[in-house]
């Protein structure tokens, strides 16, 4: 557990996920508005996260499938991120960070990254995939601008491979949140569909 300074001098803490995280995690869910979890999850999200999939997403081994915590002073949670391996691949994982709404551009992703990235690192992944909308230009630019590698596209989607910074965010990883930040539709799947990520790592 640590605690993290954000560009507006706000505090969070940051800790690895727990089996009994359910309710923060809910919280995390109830803090973003509709349109948040549509631009999020690349696709209509009206109800509750499922008991199962709740599970899934606090039942984490760290390595494989890490996920981090941020609370406010209160404790109450406000952002989660998570990578989870790709199968069959050891050394890439796909990658996803949701925000609370009032918990937007104040630093919170960064922060998450950096001490994810610092566990990927440890766990031999030196790669994040990202799968963003073929709509959304300016994220796609961003990444082309950065240097990361278009591998795939299908249904609407493109698929990027982002190198794993040797410390920190990294440009490439700073550019996926600037570009988040400044989008106007923000279908990054950098804060990536983690619908798409639970069912894919299972």
């Amino acid at each position: 557990m640590e605690t993290a300074q954000l560009r507006d001098g706000s505090t969070i803490t940051i800790r690895p996920i727990e089996t009994g995280d359910a309710a923060r995690l809910r919280e995390v869910w109830q803090g973003m508005s509709e349109l948040s979890r549509r631009r999020r999850f690349l696709a209509p999200s009206n109800g509750e996260v499922s008991d199962e999939d709740m599970r899934y997403l606090v039942e984490v081994d760290h390595r494989r499938h890490e996920a981090l915590l941020a609370l406010d002073p209160d404790g109450r949670a406000v952002a989660v991120a998570r990578y989870v391996r790709t199968p069959g691949d050891r050394a890439t994982a796909e990658v996803a960070v949701v925000v609370a709404d009032d918990w937007h551009r104040r630093g919170v992703a960064t922060a998450l990254l950096d001490r994810l990235s610092s566990r990927a690192r440890e766990n031999g992944i030196s790669r994040y995939t990202a799968i963003v909308s073929e709509g959304n230009d300016i994220v796609l630019r961003a990444l082309e601008g950065a240097g990361a590698e278009r591998t795939g596209a299908s249904d609407g989607e493109v698929e990027f491979v982002v190198d794993v910074p040797a410390e920190g965010v990294g440009d490439r990883l700073a550019a996926l949140l600037r570009s988040a930040a400044s989008s106007p539709r923000d279908f990054l799947s950098f804060a990536l569909a983690q619908l798409r990520v639970w069912e894919r790592g299972r």
